[in-house]
């Protein structure tokens, strides 16, 4: 723990890029999300039925990457997963490698692939390969935080669970310091 708190200050402390020059910058991350789904019980007819539409999950993510230029960037990924409906509670640990479709002075459209282990915090389930996805928006400001946008195709394989994997799709908020 002592070494991974040494690592993000040594990263804070070279702090002289700004967001816009993305060239050979070290960067932290850290997002919110969610899987949407359909609500079972709802009926449209009874107001105490909930939404059609419900959250089936919390997402949490930190990261710690390098910007290699404006385009390339990787990362070092560590999360929590809770999804309501199996009970399932797993910290993801996971290799991202990041792609700048687009990049413009005040935006950018990026997207990520990422692979790594889930492991779980109950014996129900055993630990897995996790597999992500997705498509993002970044907002770039002359500051040196930027937030972004994003939607995530996520694959956890978890033994003993249905089909030996549990798929979702998610939408996420974050942020972004450099």
């Amino acid at each position: 723990m002592k070494k991974l708190l040494l690592a993000i200050t040594l990263l804070f402390s070279y702090y002289q890029v700004n967001a816009q020059d993305l060239k050979g910058s070290p960067f932290f991350s850290a997002s919110l999300g969610t899987t949407l789904g359909i609500n079972q019980e709802y009926d449209a007819d009874d107001d105490s039925s909930g939404t059609l539409i419900e959250p089936k999950s919390i997402l949490l993510r930190t990261s710690v990457g390098y910007y290699f230029d404006d385009r390339w960037a990787a990362s070092f990924n560590l999360g929590y997963d809770h999804h309501f409906s199996y009970s399932i509670n797993a910290i993801p640990m996971f290799g991202s490698l990041r792609y700048h479709l687009s990049h413009q002075e005040s935006s950018a459209v990026f997207v990520e692939a990422s692979y790594g282990q889930m492991f779980r915090l109950s014996h129900r389930f055993s630990n897995g390969n996790y597999y992500r996805f997705g498509l993002g928006f970044m907002s770039l400001s002359s500051h040196s935080v930027d937030g972004f946008v994003r939607i995530d195709y996520h694959r956890k394989m978890i033994a003993g669970f249905k089909n030996g994997y549990l798929d979702s799709l998610s939408i996420s908020i974050g942020f972004t310091l450099f």
